[in-house]
């Protein structure tokens, strides 16, 4: 399921986990005395094998062990509880007797603090709140990160998107560029003059023919039609019952001519209309699109 950066911000609240590892059922009892103003989830065990156990079935967040037990030291509990669960903060619980193992256990990170006996309640709590603080700001930041690599993620997906977009349109206009001059290429060698009027009425287009047998049209490209060319368009454009394959016999400026006007259509709206004209006393009557 998709998760937005957003969404991926909001820390689901959960209780302080405390665990206590003592082999000493009274030692135990007096550390819960300790912690129970400080609302703490506190679990126990009296073992470093049976506080494996607790781990496996629970998040655990700060682990207070003491080091003297019998089968599993503290410090080889707290070793294998860093290997299997390496986000928890791991404190010993000792006295000095113990002093070089449980250094050697803090410079390799398997021990956060130590702590020694007899314990100060005041001091002991103190340690355990900035473990927790400490714990909670390791947790946040590894979320921190999801979210900052999730993000670049999406990121870096959007982009590739942009840039396919960008290049299909870059593929779509050389498309349209190209249809564009073979249409040009089309009506240039079309033996007939056809002049393109744009839709806001200029002369946008004109053929080789139209240049050599209309050049007082031709003149007018890039602004408005001349005169006479407007009113012939004028009659085209008027509904006539004729077959549009006959096009509009008529006379202009004293050479027959025949001539037919269609509309071009865009995608969205109306670009304007293509007006062929064909003389007659200079090639033989062709219509546009029938067999010569």
């Amino acid at each position: 399921m998709h998760t937005s950066p957003e969404s991926a911000l909001e820390t689901p609240a959960r209780h302080r986990t405390l665990l206590l590892v003592d082999d000493e059922e009274s030692i135990l009892s007096a550390l819960k005395r300790v912690f129970r103003r400080d609302g703490y989830q506190v679990v126990t065990a009296t073992s470093g094998a049976r506080g494996l156990e607790v781990l496996a079935q629970q998040p655990v967040d700060v682990i207070l062990s003491d080091q003297r037990m019998p089968g599993m030291t503290g410090i080889e509990f707290l070793r294998e509880a860093k290997r299997l669960y390496p986000r928890t903060l791991r404190m010993t619980l000792s006295g000095y007797t113990d002093l070089q193992s449980i250094i050697e256990a803090v410079n390799e990170g398997a021990v956060y603090k130590f702590l020694t006996k007899p314990w100060d309640d005041d001091l002991l709590r103190s340690h355990v709140a900035h473990a927790f603080e400490q714990s909670e700001l390791a947790t946040e930041n590894t979320r921190l990160w999801g979210v900052v690599q999730q993000a670049n993620h999406e990121l870096a997906l959007a982009n590739r998107r942009l840039e396919r977009m960008v290049h299909e349109e870059g593929e779509r206009r050389q498309a349209m560029q190209n249809a564009a001059g073979a249409s040009r290429d089309a009506l240039d060698g079309l033996p007939m003059a056809v002049f393109g009027i744009g839709a806001d009425g200029m002369l946008a287009y004109v053929n080789r023919q139209a240049v050599i047998q209309w050049p007082q049209w031709s003149c007018a490209l890039g602004g408005e039609p001349e005169s006479s060319m407007q009113q012939v368009m004028a009659t085209l454009m008027q509904p006539a019952p004729r077959p549009y394959t006959q096009g509009l016999r008529t006379t202009i400026e004293g050479r027959s001519a025949r001539a037919w006007i269609c509309p071009l259509t865009g995608q969205q709206q109306p670009l304007g209309h293509l007006m062929l004209v064909q003389l007659l006393n200079e090639s033989a009557t062709v219509a546009p699109g029938s067999p010569a």
